[in-house]
């Protein structure tokens, strides 16, 4: 069955996410697909003005297509209301972007395969963060404690309510299994296999040496306090949301109740080979 709808969401400002948009909204209309452009992009591009417009934290079609890097997917789920309703398929424009699988090259074909269905709709776990009786946004990627001003950090860490470590150093990193190639990687964390679910605690540079990463089961309640001594820190949320962390304060993370959906065309063919091609474009 094919779609009728298509919503669409760009990078602001970048040249080479604004023309990769144009291709995606061409292909679509060739294929009698109607496209409504979300508003941000809308005001940031005058070559969509004209077309149907949509509120991503509002109105939101059941089926998106994300242009630009990793920050440009990461921020449209989480400002999703229900990212369990939706189906993104990811375009990457620009050197970044891990998580979107799709090339400028091949936008048209994966564009046909959107519309008819021809893909793997992969599902991903995110993280909930709770302060006292705030919920912030839920994490695709990481939720990371980190420090302000370069000032020492102090933390302890509960999983389970049993303390696994104590942190004097620049921060926590608490990454799901996709997440794991992102910060948490950066900072010496692990790569976990896709195939895996599980949660990471990667310490950032800590004073303590013996500290190394944890691997956890998914369904782990992880507590952060954040001790008496501690300088100032706060915490992100899949470097999109930033909240401002007292001493004395306890932030809690479990598993938030919906998924991420996003369309896969090849993303489990050489997993590994098409993670280090990505990594060594960093030089």
């Amino acid at each position: 069955m094919g779609v009728g709808l298509v919503g669409l969401v760009a990078k602001p400002g970048s040249g080479l996410a604004e023309e990769a948009a144009s291709r995606v909204v061409s292909a679509l209309r060739e294929r009698g697909v109607e496209v409504a452009v979300e508003r941000d992009t809308l005001m940031s591009y005058a070559r969509f003005r004209g077309f149907p417009v949509f509120d991503i934290d509002r109105n939101p079609p059941g089926h998106l297509v994300v242009v630009g890097g990793d920050g440009t997917l990461l921020r449209s789920i989480q400002r999703l209301p229900d990212p369990s309703r939706v189906v993104v398929m990811a375009v990457r424009a620009g050197k970044r972007g891990f998580l979107l699988d799709v090339e400028p090259y091949e936008i048209e074909e994966r564009v046909a395969d959107f519309v008819e269905g021809r893909y793997r709709v992969a599902e991903y776990p995110r993280l909930s963060t709770s302060l006292g009786d705030r919920s912030l946004p839920c994490a695709l990627n990481d939720v990371v404690f980190i420090t302000k001003m370069a000032k020492l950090v102090k933390l302890v860490v509960y999983a389970r309510g049993e303390r696994v470590f104590t942190i004097d150093g620049d921060g926590l990193i608490v990454s799901t299994t996709l997440g794991s190639t992102a910060y948490s990687l950066s900072a010496g964390g692990p790569i976990v296999d896709p195939n895996l679910d599980a949660l990471t605690l990667t310490p950032m540079n800590p004073v303590q040496l013996h500290l190394r990463p944890i691997v956890l089961p998914p369904d782990t309640r992880i507590e952060v306090e954040v001790r008496p001594a501690s300088g100032p820190l706060y915490v992100s949320v899949d470097g999109q949301h930033l909240e401002d962390l007292q001493p004395g304060d306890v932030a809690s993370i479990d598993r938030c109740p919906t998924k991420a959906r996003i369309a896969r065309f090849r993303w489990w063919d050489n997993y590994y080979e098409r993670l280090y091609a990505r990594l060594l474009a960093y030089w």
